[in-house]
């Protein structure tokens, strides 16, 4: 079986060199200098997963991720930040960007590696059936959703919370239930302010969705049917 390929946009050589020889034991490995290489390496290498660095030369990595998000030949791959930037500002900018994950750096090489395994696993479901709720509609097999007939460009991480909320609509869903549904064994590590990242662009790329998703105080969501 052919393993997963990564591509590593990253400008220090010595982590670059790291993230080689640690990844490149389970995965096979395309790694890029700069965001300019990368993306045309996204474009023809087909990697499974992209570690996009933000402070790069040329094209930073908010930039890199929002281009390769828009371009119908890359948009559906995983993209995870690695930054050592990790104000809840960075973060939030990188999430709205379109990327799914995003680890501060210096980080746990056991942490980035259940990471990247939990993206990677969240491909299509062709057992499940669509699900219709009103004017929403999700094809967890093809991992599309639209709303009143329109197609919305929704990242893995975005389409993942709102199949979490719609599969319980009228409910009320805690942040801990979204984290644990949508990041599983890396739950732990990830702040429950990034699932509100996601909420808030979520509502923005569906604005007619901003009546069903719904806050619940201190506890946290519910998609009104």
């Amino acid at each position: 079986m052919a393993k997963p390929r990564i591509l590593i946009i990253e400008d220090n050589p010595e982590t670059r060199r790291f993230l080689e020889a640690m990844l490149g034991k389970d995965f096979e490995i395309v790694s890029a200098e700069n965001a300019v290489i990368g993306i045309e390496l996204a474009r023809n290498q087909a990697p499974d997963l992209i570690l996009l660095d933000i402070m790069l030369p040329i094209l930073s990595g908010y930039d890199a991720c929002s281009l390769l998000k828009k371009d119908d030949r890359t948009r559906t791959i995983p993209i995870i930040l690695l930054s050592a930037k990790n104000t809840v500002a960075d973060i939030t900018l990188g999430l709205t960007g379109g990327a799914d994950d995003y680890i501060p750096k210096p980080f746990d090489y056991k942490e980035l590696v259940a990471r990247i395994q939990a993206r990677l696993r969240k491909g299509p479901d062709a057992a499940n059936q669509p699900l219709q709720i009103g004017e929403l509609r999700i094809d967890p097999a093809t991992r599309e959703a639209s709303f009143g007939g329109k197609k919305a460009q929704l990242t893995l991480t975005e389409f993942d919370i709102l199949r979490c909320l719609a599969g319980r609509a009228g409910q009320v869903v805690s942040r801990e239930e979204i984290l644990g549904e949508v990041w599983r064994e890396t739950a732990t590590q990830t702040n429950d302010r990034t699932i509100d990242v996601h909420i808030r662009a979520l509502r923005r790329k569906i604005p007619a969705m901003t009546r069903q998703i719904t806050s619940v105080y201190g506890i946290g969501y519910k998609y009104e049917k």
